[in-house]
This record gives C-alpha cells, sequence and structure tokens, in this order.
C-alpha cells in the first residue's frame, strides 16, 4: 500500500520571484498560441500550494488531468489543434488549443473540474480568443470552488490563510491516494 503513497515534498522548492516570473511566461505563451491558432485555448495548471511544485506526486496529478482533457476532446469529437506542455521547477502546465466554441470549451472543463474525483486539483483555464481573457465560471452560473479542507469558498480560505499548509496538504494526499489506490476495470 505504501507503493501507492503520492508524495508531493520530492521537489525543489522555488521562490516567490521563481512563481511571478513563471505566471508572466504562461500569460506570454498563452497570447503567442492565440495569435499563431485563433481558436480557444485551454491552460492547465495544478491546485498545487506552498513552495515546491514539480514533485512526484505533481507529475502524477499533471498526466492524469492532460489524459482527461484528451478524453473529453475526443468523447465530445473536438479537433486539438496543438498541445505544448511545460514541465518546469515552477510546477507543470499546458495550452491546448482545441477548435471549438470558447463558450462550449468552458463548459466541458468546468464539467472536468467538478466531477472527477482529482479535479478540484486542476486549473483548466479557458481563453477566449476574441476576448483574449479567461471565461468565468459565474457566466454559466457556476460558484465559485470549494476549499479543499472545508468547502467554503477556496479563495476566501487562500486569502485569509485559514488553513495550514499541513491541513491542506493532507485533504490533496487523501484524494490523491483514494484515486490512485483504487483498481483499475
Amino acid at each position: 500500500m505504501n507503493d501507492l503513497l503520492i508524495k508531493f515534498d520530492d521537489g525543489t522548492p522555488i521562490t516567490l520571484e521563481q512563481m511571478l516570473l513563471a505566471k508572466e511566461k504562461r500569460v506570454q505563451s498563452q497570447q503567442e498560441a492565440i495569435k499563431r491558432y485563433h481558436y480557444p485555448l485551454i491552460s492547465l495548471s495544478l491546485v498545487i500550494p506552498g513552495p515546491i511544485k514539480n514533485s512526484s506526486g505533481a507529475s502524477r496529478l499533471f498526466k492524469e488531468a492532460i489524459a482527461t482533457i484528451h478524453n473529453s476532446l475526443s468523447k465530445n469529437s473536438i479537433p486539438l489543434i496543438h498541445e505544448i506542455q511545460f514541465h518546469h521547477i515552477t510546477g507543470y502546465e499546458a495550452i491546448i488549443i482545441a477548435k471549438c466554441a470558447a463558450d462550449v470549451l468552458k463548459q466541458y472543463c468546468i464539467n472536468i473540474e467538478d466531477n472527477h474525483p482529482l479535479g478540484r486539483l486542476w486549473d483548466i483555464d479557458v481563453i477566449d480568443p476574441i476576448t483574449q481573457q479567461s471565461i468565468s465560471r459565474a457566466k454559466f452560473d457556476h460558484h465559485s470552488r470549494q476549499c479543499l479542507v472545508c468547502q467554503e469558498m477556496a479563495k476566501v480560505c487562500s486569502r485569509s490563510r485559514k488553513h495550514t499548509i499541513d491541513e491542506v496538504f493532507s485533504a490533496i494526499e487523501k484524494i490523491t491516494n483514494d484515486y490512485f489506490s483504487k483498481p483499475m476495470y
């Protein structure tokens, strides 16, 4: 059973400066992709608190997210136009360009985030190629995402630092270990 445990502390810690620079690079990559392809863009990152973003656990979560997005696109007959993955010290990210109306694509991504057992650990944004803005969940009457620990709004708990990082990782580890320890049929 211990072989199945997912680790999030076996990577290299990063600084706030590195994280901010990574966000700038992400936005730049998104803008370049929209300019080149003119289709909606899925921007995938992980919900991993703390200074370690590139752990073996994060890698496993990322691979599962990519597979889930690919499955959803395929199941809904949405052509994948382009994909690029980033595996940096600052975390795992992907940009996926799909031939689909932005609002429809956002609804599929909300469905993944809300219904996949690991969906709460994935940040799947959809960027409209016309406005070059992320489409909000609120546009489709979906509430903000829930806190991993107490089910209140995640933004409120995060800003107030309501929970310790240990509490958050305990919730993340439970979600991931429950998911990956289930037998595949």
